[in-house]
């Protein structure tokens, strides 16, 4: 699968926006079943959201994944005998408000070839992050709740972020942990493009992969912030390029441009390149 950089949310029971989320220049769709859906209209959001996934093709560039209901909802046993029929139509379950591994590794035996993307949004699931990353499933990646989380610590979310760094924090060890990623939350003011632009600016700094998205006015610049520039691609080939000329005198470290570089700066160099060869092949 390509990089994931932008993750757009769409209401489970808005079907006339499934396919023009699809189209939007994300990454991957994430169709809610959970805090986008009304009590009431979860059996709908089922059916709908079914429907559009069976009778759709994929489409190959964008990642299509289902946020089911939290563990202990009155909904989630549904959602897990539901699962059957849609799982070979996605690429991923999303599993919101994780805060033990037990929880993810029940969606696993329901559905044990799809990938999962738990989800961070409590105090109890950040205090626990390292261990619901090693839970027996295939863990794609894990994603940060910030507006749970600050809901839940009775604090506001800032454009500074300090608020969430220790959880922040958690994710993107927890997820390195594993080889996986860490998606950063969402940005809920639709109307500060320069203040979103900083908020992932400032998570991609800490590790973060990709964010997740409400609105379709987010999808650009994220895909910016989470993509790597010109001159990141173009001093990325140059340690490669300076990497194999040592290797080639018997050198393990060497001096390029007054910095010294080793094994971690050429891993470094390497995984932007794969980035970007992934983005050019979607």
């Amino acid at each position: 699968m390509a990089a994931l950089r932008s993750l757009l949310f769409v209401p489970g029971t808005s079907a006339n926006r499934f396919a023009k989320a699809a189209a939007s220049g994300a990454d991957a769709v994430f169709l809610d079943l959970e805090d986008a859906v009304e009590a009431g209209r979860k059996a709908e959001a089922r059916r709908l959201v079914a429907d559009w996934l069976v009778t759709t093709p994929a489409s190959g560039q964008t990642a299509r994944f289902v946020r089911i209901n939290a563990p202990g909802s009155p909904w989630i046993d549904d959602d897990l005998a539901w699962l059957p029929g849609i799982v070979d139509h996605v690429d991923g379950i999303v599993l919101p408000k994780i805060e033990v591994a037990a929880d993810v590794e029940r969606v696993a035996r329901v559905a044990p070839a799809c990938g999962l993307m738990p989800m961070i949004e409590t105090a109890r699931g950040v205090l626990r992050a390292a261990d619901i990353a090693s839970a027996k499933a295939n863990i794609m990646a894990l994603v940060l709740g910030a507006e749970d989380l600050t809901a839940e610590l009775g604090i506001p979310r800032t454009v500074d972020g300090e608020e969430i760094l220790l959880a922040r924090s958690q994710v993107v060890l927890a997820a390195a942990s594993i080889g996986a990623d860490a998606i950063d939350a969402v940005f809920v003011d639709l109307k500060s493009p320069d203040a979103l632009r900083r908020d992932a600016v400032r998570a991609r700094a800490l590790g973060f992969r990709g964010k997740t998205a409400i609105h379709p006015d987010q999808i650009g610049i994220i895909n910016e912030v989470f993509s790597p520039t010109a001159d990141d691609i173009a001093k990325a080939r140059r340690v490669i390029d300076a990497d194999a000329a040592a290797r080639a005198q018997g050198q393990g470290a060497f001096r390029l441009d007054d910095r010294m570089v080793d094994a971690p700066v050429v891993a470094r160099a390497r995984r932007i390149l794969a980035l970007a060869d992934s983005l050019r092949q979607t």
